[in-house]
């Protein structure tokens, strides 16, 4: 679920930046008798995000609830205190909230995008992936790739590599430098032994972005099968560089010992 889990934390610092854009709007359309406890809801919703984005999940959940408390029916508190109800490894309530958030606003692309990352975290797939499409339909959702390339992570959960890679071209088709996807990309490429686009996939994702530890072994595993030695070497050798602790340089151990056990048993 490391994907997922990414993902997820992610979503902390978009809702952020969303939720203050639509603040303005939101905000002309309460009564006028509304308005205060809407300033209430919305600056604890605020502070609540930032407090999340901090780490400091029980300060996050005690001003988000206290969003929820001042305007039950302010769909974005609903949906960011599931994320700290994540955070704090109580998938119930994150449901609890998530559905009112749905309930509040079906047609928020945002949030059904949002719900669907949990949904599929919880190994709710058939589930997440009408959410999903949901969001993708939606007019109001302003970035349809990031919820088609988590749609397809979603399907690499199942496995579904041929969803999978239908929704991650679909996101590369309206953002073709969207590094998640092509990261991804090149996991389905090499799931399916087409090593050389694996590659390609993997040169375009460094053309916008850093390789981590995944990106690399990933690269380990496709320039092996192609037989380039100097590129196993390449990407072997920043793995050691800049990711010693990490759990693919102990795949990577683990491989060249078994490596060097094979090669001392035909002595």
């Amino acid at each position: 679920m490391k994907l997922l889990r990414s993902l997820t934390l992610r979503m902390a610092s978009v809702i952020a930046v969303s939720f203050m854009l639509f603040a303005c709007a939101t905000v002309q359309e309460q009564k006028r008798e509304d308005k205060a406890k809407f300033r209430v809801a919305d600056t604890n919703l605020r502070l609540g995000l930032g407090y999340l984005q901090q780490g400091r999940d029980e300060a996050a959940l005690q001003r988000l609830k206290k969003a929820v408390d001042a305007m039950p029916e302010y769909a974005e508190a609903h949906s960011s205190i599931a994320l700290a109800y994540i955070q704090l490894d109580q998938p119930e309530e994150a449901e609890k909230h998530y559905r009112q958030a749905v309930k509040l606003k079906p047609d928020d692309g945002s949030i059904q995008n949002n719900y669907a990352v949990f949904l599929c975290g919880q190994g709710k797939y058939i589930e997440a992936e009408q959410y999903f499409l949901t969001a993708i339909k939606s007019r109001r959702y302003r970035t349809p790739a990031e919820a088609l390339e988590n749609l397809g992570v979603c399907m690499l959960q199942v496995p579904d590599l041929e969803k999978a890679e239908t929704y991650l071209r679909k996101a590369l088709q309206i953002n073709s430098q969207l590094p998640g996807a092509l990261l991804q990309m090149v996991r389905v490429s090499a799931e399916k032994k087409r090593m050389m686009s694996a590659r390609a996939y993997l040169q375009r994702y460094q053309d916008v972005s850093t390789l981590g530890p995944d990106g690399l072994w990933l690269g380990i595993q496709v320039e092996t099968e192609l037989g380039d030695m100097a590129g196993v070497k390449e990407y072997k050798t920043l793995l050691r560089q800049n990711y010693s602790d990490s759990h693919e340089m102990r795949l990577l151990l683990e491989a060249e010992a078994r490596e060097r056990d094979g090669a001392s048993g035909q002595q």
